[in-house]
């Protein structure tokens, strides 16, 4: 079972606690100690958790991504254009993109390997189902804020228009690196990483914060109104992904992932 208590406190997120059996100082948030397997009494214990969190500084590394990334846009958004450099073709759009999920995954899945074996435990057929139901979460909420966006005068934002000309090129590729790749990918960074480490903060900052950080990194010009018309649909998507990975782990939250761009890639190609 997951937390169900508001948390009202803000805690150390490296704290440990002490088992009463072996005197072994383990993560406060583990159900047993790792050492002499004696169930923990420490309030914030919960079964779950043992195959959702990671180490501490594990989940820290992870989220190093996340915050180069709102950098990274937030230069690119103060630095002025230049006119005179032509836009990027959907081939070199295509190259960049992989180059990065291609180097990006590489890192991260290094970072984590000590965890992984854990974390992918959560990838039963149970928590796979449930994956299925977040993604049609999203896309009901996606079908009602694109109607509301559109009565507004919303258009395809850039990091949608990116895509879309990005699938044009090759198909299968868009499948492995925007539904796959891309998606496993973003699961470590703002789940495994943002969202775990904040929350060991506390529960609430941790939605907060990794909600808004998903969000705001699937935004391009941040002066642009349409763009943040899209921001809700990509809110509620981290909302989402955070609860299904909080319930059931990475197994449900990555299925909902998966699934969103996968849809998302085929309706870009055949639409």
């Amino acid at each position: 079972m997951s937390e169900t208590k508001i948390d009202t406190y803000f805690h150390n997120p490296f704290e440990k606690t002490t088992c009463k059996k072996c005197g072994h100082r383990f993560d406060s948030l583990k159900p047993t100690c790792p050492k002499c397997k004696e169930e923990s009494d420490h309030p914030r214990a919960n079964p779950l958790n043992e195959v959702t969190f990671a180490h501490p500084i594990i989940e820290l590394l992870l989220s190093m991504w996340a915050v180069y990334s709102i950098v990274r846009g937030i230069i690119s958004y103060l630095t002025p254009t230049n006119p005179n450099v032509e836009p990027a073709t959907p081939e070199q759009l295509m190259f960049s993109n992989y180059l990065i999920y291609g180097i990006l995954f590489i890192v991260l899945v290094a970072i984590a390997s000590l965890s992984l074996p854990k974390l992918l435990k959560s990838f039963t057929k149970t928590d796979c189902l449930w994956g299925i139901l977040v993604c049609f979460a999203i896309f009901a909420f996606d079908i009602v804020w694109g109607n509301i966006s559109s009565a507004l005068g919303a258009t395809t934002n850039e990091n949608q228009g990116s895509v879309n000309k990005i699938v044009e090129v090759n198909l299968p590729l868009a499948i492995l690196f925007l539904s796959i790749i891309g998606p496993m990918c973003e699961e470590l960074t703002y789940r495994v990483g943002v969202f775990n480490f904040t929350r060991r903060v506390n529960r609430i900052f941790g939605y907060v914060v990794s909600v808004f950080i998903f969000g705001f990194i699937h935004m391009h010009d941040y002066g642009n109104p349409n763009e943040w018309l899209s921001f809700p649909s990509y809110a509620f998507a981290g909302l989402a992904l955070a609860y299904a990975y909080e319930k059931w782990g990475l197994g449900a939250s990555f299925i909902a992932h998966f699934l969103v761009n996968f849809l998302a890639v085929l309706s870009s190609y055949y639409l």
